[in-house]
């Protein structure tokens, strides 16, 4: 009995401890089974879907309508409305990995190195991520917009100026150009933390030796914080379909400035259109699965070489 009677206090402060535990997880792992595992799955299914008109809400038939209706909208000719948007999506893609990563490291650099003015200069490659994002496209807007000062100095020059956002060729390139400009903010937050961890006594070794800054940004700084380089990429890579900007708040996909991402918010909502097609939505969310999918497996294997034998 005097055994039990011990027994049972640590029972009952075991039963606790596990209750506590589940209680903590059970909202998050239901949270993620509705709002990703069902979610998914039920899109997945849908892309195999079509509505049936006259038969009751929500009356589908199996069908592989939307694919077709997805390579129709691939082809070169108007209704490839598709072509545009998996193009400027690749876009926006490579300026984030070929313009604004190389940035990120450099500019990165330029505040571990505590270079003169680097606390302003941080300051200001931080603030357009505390300002709200459609603040910010405001204020873009009438910086290139009619009546703001580019409009103002040409017009003064005697030249006619034309809204870069309302002209076909222009408007994706001035929307690639405002999202390089303005999303620094996390790479740099993100590659600041990894330089802070490299070896003082291996970079004051490499000074003595000779090695000025370029050097040292090559061959010391960016190997040691190539595992955090590496894992922007694949990341990068693994949703690279869906890069985009800030296509509503700009020009709500009109002017050549359609993007995937954008591409399924429209189908999903009716903006712009006033058609929903969820349906067609989940068809081209499952193509991107399937090419972003083995990419991001390909890239991982190559951003991490030796290191994943």
């Amino acid at each position: 009995m005097k055994f039990n009677n011990v027994d049972n206090p640590k029972r009952k402060k075991i039963f606790r401890r596990r209750f506590f535990i589940f209680c903590f997880l059970a909202f998050p792992v239901i949270n993620f089974l509705i709002f990703y595992v069902y979610v998914n799955f039920d899109a997945f299914f849908m892309a195999f879907q079509r509505p049936v008109t006259g038969q009751g809400f929500g009356a589908t038939v199996w069908s592989m309508e939307n694919f077709k209706t997805i390579f129709r909208l691939l082809s070169f000719s108007e209704d490839g409305i598709l072509w545009q948007a998996f193009l400027n999506t690749v876009l926006f893609f490579l300026a984030g990995m070929l313009v604004g990563l190389p940035l990120s490291i450099l500019m990165s650099y330029f505040i571990y190195k505590k270079i003169q003015g680097y606390k302003l200069f941080r300051f200001v490659t931080y603030l357009p991520n505390i300002i709200t994002s459609s603040a910010l496209v405001i204020l873009f807007k009438n910086a290139v917009g009619p009546g703001g000062p580019i409009d103002a100095i040409i017009t003064q020059a005697g030249g006619e100026y034309i809204d870069p956002l309302t002209v076909n060729e222009t408007a994706i390139w001035m929307i690639i150009f405002y999202s390089v400009s303005f999303g620094f903010g996390t790479n740099l937050i993100v590659l600041n933390g990894a330089m802070s961890g490299i070896n003082k006594e291996m970079l004051e070794a490499a000074e003595i030796d000779g090695c000025n800054w370029f050097k040292e940004l090559i061959y010391i700084i960016i190997p040691s914080v190539w595992p955090t380089i590496s894992t922007i990429v694949v990341l990068a890579t693994a949703g690279f379909l869906g890069a985009t900007g800030p296509i509503l708040a700009f020009t709500k996909g009109t002017n050549g400035t359609m993007t995937l991402a954008f591409y399924i918010y429209q189908l999903v909502s009716g903006a712009g259109t006033g058609q929903q097609d969820v349906y067609l939505a989940s068809a081209v969310g499952v193509i991107m699965t399937v090419i972003s999918f083995p990419l991001a497996l390909l890239v991982r294997k190559l951003v991490y070489g030796k290191e994943e034998a």
